[in-house]
Parts: structure tokens; sequence; C-alpha cells
């Protein structure tokens, strides 16, 4: 019979019933898989500072950087611990930029940066500087301007802020160059001002690495490219 009384709809609403059915149980998932994109303000360092060296990736020259805290210890590729500070890694500009994978093949990540962590508060101030150590440019034929720009940055960790950026030229090998001087309280606030006066942090007998000469004769010595690097392993 084709009486509309004799027809029923219910095998239709079951079938779109589960079809919404499906849909909202996708969307569920689809929910649950979906992570919002970590800002960098979120980040929960385990550090109350944190100090940021970076120069030209491509370059050969080896920055190196230098914190010193209000009791005079210092943290560098020399110490890398002292008090609350940290230096994460002593990097060689290009010479540590490639590794040697275990497959035998050859990665290279043309970053060049150094970073310090203030993992604790001592009152007084912080000196930051950086020392340009050595070109390390072998090519004879077509050697690298020795030339590059090194920027400083401060980090507060919690809750995140950046405090000062700063750049400077550096075109000789030897130069040192103080960015900041800043203080703290005995709770971790900056008391400011920052200051930026010069304090020479290398000496020339550090700065002569294996060679014999006299002091000064050695640390200038050291713009020659050919000077070796020797005492510090380096």
């Amino acid at each position: 019979m084709d009486s509309p009384r004799f027809k029923s709809t219910i095998g239709f609403i079951d079938l779109l019933f589960n079809i919404l059915l499906g849909f909202a149980f996708l969307f569920i998932i689809a929910f649950l898989l979906i992570k919002p994109e970590a800002k960098k303000e979120d980040f929960n360092r385990r550090a109350e500072f944190v100090v940021v060296m970076e120069w030209d990736n491509d370059a050969n020259g080896d920055i190196d950087l230098y914190v010193e805290d209000p009791t005079g210890k210092q943290v560098s590729f020399r110490y890398h611990n002292h008090n609350y500070m940290h230096l994460d890694k002593d990097d060689l500009g290009s010479m540590n930029d490639t590794v040697v994978n275990a497959d035998g093949s050859i990665s290279t990540v043309k970053i060049n940066r150094e970073v310090v962590t203030i993992r604790g508060i001592i009152e007084g101030e912080y000196i930051i500087n950086a020392h340009y150590y050595s070109l390390r440019s072998y090519d004879k034929i077509n050697p690298k301007k020795p030339v590059v720009t090194v920027r400083v940055e401060l980090h507060k960790a919690n809750p995140y802020s950046i405090m000062w950026v700063g750049e400077k030229e550096f075109n000789h090998r030897g130069q040192e160059e103080t960015f900041l001087r800043f203080r703290l309280d005995k709770d971790g606030r900056i008391l400011p001002p920052f200051t930026f006066e010069q304090k020479k942090f290398v000496t020339p007998l550090q700065a002569m690495g294996n060679y014999q000469g006299s002091g000064v004769e050695a640390y200038e010595n050291q713009n020659t490219p050919d000077t070796p690097i020797g005492a510090t392993g380096r």
C-alpha cells in the first residue's frame, strides 16, 4: 500500500542521528589534538636571568662571552660555572658548527651563540663583556673579513621580558668591549640605570695563548691570523 500512514521515517532519522554523532565524535578528537602555539613568554625557565650573545652566523671568528657577578667571579670558556652562573657552551664560530652523524653524514648548523644562565640572585652589579678571541680563518686565498657584528641580550626569565639589547662591531682579534653593567637588589629587581663603563677582563697574559714572548708583544701578536691558540685547549 502507498498510503502515507503506512510509511515510517524512523530509519532515516536513525541514520541522520548516527551521522551527526560521527561528526561530533570527529570534532571532539580534532579539538583534543589541537595544541596552542607555544609563546616565548610562556616558557618556564629554571633561571632568573639569561644573557644571550650572538654574532654573524657565517663568521669564522670566535667571540667569547664573559659575565661577572657582584662577588667578582666570572664565567666564560675558561670557567663554565661560578656561583649561580653557568655557560651552556663555548661556541668556537664556524669551527664547531659541523658534526659527523652516526651514519657518517655531515650536518652543519650555522648558529654562533653563547648563553649564560643566572640561576639565583646575588645583590649587586653584574658586568657583561665580549672578547674577540680568534679569527680562525684558514682560507689563505680569500680569507673572510674579520669584522663581525656582536649582539647581546639580557632576558628576565620569570615573568619573561627582554630587559636590554645592544650591538657592537668587532674588527680585530683581542678587541674586548663591555656591553652592559646592571645592578640587582636582594629580591632580583633591576636597579636603574644601566651603565656602560668599560672594564677589561682579558689580560695580555691570558690572550697570548701558548706564545712565549713578552706579555705586551704577545697580546699585539694575536692579531696575526697564524698565532697559535694553544694553552687554553682550544
